[in-house]
């Protein structure tokens, strides 16, 4: 095996691997382990509005009862948040007093005016949750409108084969509580216990602290969330493993607050402090932070092992300012101590888009996403970013120097129209036997591009296209026929201004994604990753086109559960097949429904090695 097809059997494992935990998170209700947590985790979370515009609900799907349909309602953090009293919680905000070293503090009037030293003591308390007062915002529940941000729910440390010193991590906090996280337009980043719904703590960016006292005001503007998508990892700091939390935080030209990102250290839900700062860092003219899309973990090669970044999106900096800055990713170390400056061992590395894009034009685009490729290791291979323009740009990690000018990124692919805004969501990364398969989205179009590092334009790069059907329900999707077997994909949504909103993988080999119209009418689709079209299997093994892209409602949540049913064991000299039931779930505030359902095959090998790194196709039933 050469040690580019070694390297991406890793990458393969890695991702399979990581798509079975997640599985195995949002999946645990449909497969109870007697007496565990995750036998009690809800299958999904969803949120809704409030009775004002800045308040909102979180609500947890599951099941009350196995052998029926999932209850849209297991419990609803807002009315859990609202039983408790206001000194209770546990709030913390991160802050420099004069002449001192930005540190975690409680949200508490005393030590807010230390860095603030006009601030309202009643605005203060409106944070915390007291009862509003004359003048300040009245409010239904405690719990802040999500305003499209995302529940993430961070597991007890999984089984990371490869990753050297992770076992003791993994034993050391095996039992520790699932957390779910979700950031709210009042500022604050709420730790819910997943199982529960009961806020833990919540945690207020100092970076949204003079915004977020200023909109308890009735008729201030909100504030963004703190954290629309969360990204967690574990990762190793100064020799140590660590579960982190990594987020950004968008400007609003309402609010007034610069693009920024922090990182928390919540590998202890139940220590002392149930999650650390380790830093955070707002925009600049030399640091142009965009504060779009995920925050991603990063570990590159150094002298020493991994040294790990967080992984963030920068703007191009005004044209004609000194020292100006080109739209790219920067790279800033996840060990800097809060005390220390981004200069010399911790200075940040920027790595920067070309001068010209696919076309061969002066790339004045703008990123908008960003996805990172590691094998089994932890170490990054590349980084996939997509822009305003529908282009996908790949950005070299796998050893590169600490110092010193990066690999020039190179662009993958370009989306052959694109007119619509571009979508925030991130890449997915699909593993197959020699190089990775990525998913992307811009305006109407959705496209699955295999990446195989040759030095192939992006314009010359040709993709199966995929058809659409109209049925009485949905589409029908269909590859044409012909062309390369590893060619890719591409589709064009089937209706006017519709667009991608969020993706998935389904192991094994389907993606499902949502879209939606600008009526605000939303689709989910579940299809092969590896063909794009729209699949079911029978029990007795024969495939069919079906419809997908199933109406849903504009306040509808989508997610999927799997069932693994009785398989063919190996036997000696042949392969046995692992058979699942994948359900695609609708839910609303009063009913939970089944969108679409199919059969999900795939075939292991006797050591079970061939079914984590074989090509994503194999997976196809």
């Amino acid at each position: 095996m050469t040690g580019l097809a070694a390297r991406y059997a890793l990458v393969c494992l890695a991702l399979v691997c990581l798509a079975l935990v997640c599985l195995a998170l949002v999946l645990a209700p449909a497969c109870h382990a007697a007496g565990s947590e995750a036998g009690r985790l809800p299958l999904a979370y969803r949120t809704t509005n409030g009775a004002y515009p800045w308040t909102g609900r979180l609500f947890a799907v599951g099941w009350q009862d196995p052998a029926q349909a999932p209850s849209p309602d297991l419990w609803e953090a807002g009315d859990r948040l609202d039983r408790r009293t206001a000194p209770s919680r546990w709030i913390f905000t991160y802050a420099a007093p004069a002449g001192e070293t930005a540190r975690a503090m409680p949200l508490q009037w005393d030590a807010v005016a230390r860095v603030l030293p006009d601030v309202d003591r009643a605005a203060v308390d409106w944070l915390r949750g007291d009862q509003p007062h004359a003048g300040l915002r009245p409010r239904d529940t405690r719990l802040g409108h999500a305003a499209g941000a995302r529940v993430r729910v961070v597991a007890p440390p999984a089984w990371s084969p490869g990753k050297s010193g992770h076992a003791g991590f993994r034993l050391r906090y095996g039992l520790r509580p699932h957390m779910a996280w979700l950031g709210t337009s009042d500022g604050l980043l709420h730790a819910f216990d997943a199982a529960t719904g009961e806020e833990r703590a919540a945690y207020l960016p100092g970076a949204l602290l003079p915004y977020a006292v200023s909109m308890t005001a009735a008729g201030a503007p909100t504030v963004p969330s703190p954290c629309p998508r969360p990204e967690a990892q574990d990762v190793a700091i100064r020799g140590e493993w660590r579960t982190v939390l990594l987020c950004g935080i968008p400007a609003s030209a309402g609010a007034g607050n610069p693009p920024a990102a922090f990182v928390l250290d919540v590998s202890d839900p139940d220590g002392q402090m149930p999650f650390v700062p380790i830093w955070e860092v707002a925009a600049t003219e030399a640091l142009p932070l965009a504060g779009r899309g995920p925050v991603r973990a990063a570990g590159i090669h150094g002298a020493d092992g991994l040294r790990w970044f967080a992984v963030v999106i920068l703007g191009a900096s005004a044209k004609g300012a000194a020292g100006a800055v080109r739209a790219g990713l920067a790279l800033l170390p996840l060990d800097k101590p809060a005390g220390a400056a981004w200069a010399g061992q911790y200075a940040i590395r920027t790595l920067p888009l070309p001068e010209r894009d696919c076309l061969g034009e002066p790339a004045a685009s703008q990123l908008v996403a960003v996805s990172v490729l590691s094998d089994l290791t932890g170490a990054a291979l590349a980084a996939y970013a997509t822009d305003d323009a529908g282009q996908l740009w790949r950005f070299p990690l796998a050893d590169a120097p600490q110092a010193g000018p990066s690999p020039a990124a190179a662009c993958v692919h370009r989306m052959r129209q694109f007119a619509q805004p571009a979508s925030d969501e991130a890449p997915v990364l699909l593993g197959s036997p020699t190089a990775p398969m990525v998913v992307y989205g811009a305006g109407n179009e959705l496209a699955a591009v295999p990446d195989d590092l040759a030095a192939r334009s992006a314009t010359s790069r040709t993709t199966r296209q995929v058809t659409t059907e109209a049925t009485d329900n949905g589409h029908i999707l269909r590859a044409i026929p012909g062309g390369a077997e590893d060619a890719g994909w591409r589709l064009s949504l089937p209706h006017a201004g519709e667009q991608l909103v969020e993706s998935q993988p389904l192991f094994p080999g389907y993606l499902l994604f949502v879209t939606r119209t600008p009526d605000g009418a939303q689709r989910s689709y579940l299809v092969l990753a590896a063909t794009g079209e729209s699949f079911v299997q029978r029990s007795t093994g024969e495939r069919l086109l079906v419809a997908t892209g199933q109406w849903l409602p504009p306040e509808a949540s989508v997610f999927a559960t799997r069932i693994e049913l009785p398989g063919t064991p190996a036997q000696p000299g042949e392969a046995g097949r692992q058979a699942y039931s994948l359900s695609v779930w609708s839910a609303t505030g009063n009913a939970v429904t089944r969108v679409a359902q199919t059969l999900a095959t795939r075939r292991t090998g006797r050591l079970r090695w061939r079914e984590l790194v074989g090509p994503a196709r194999e997976d196809s039933p």
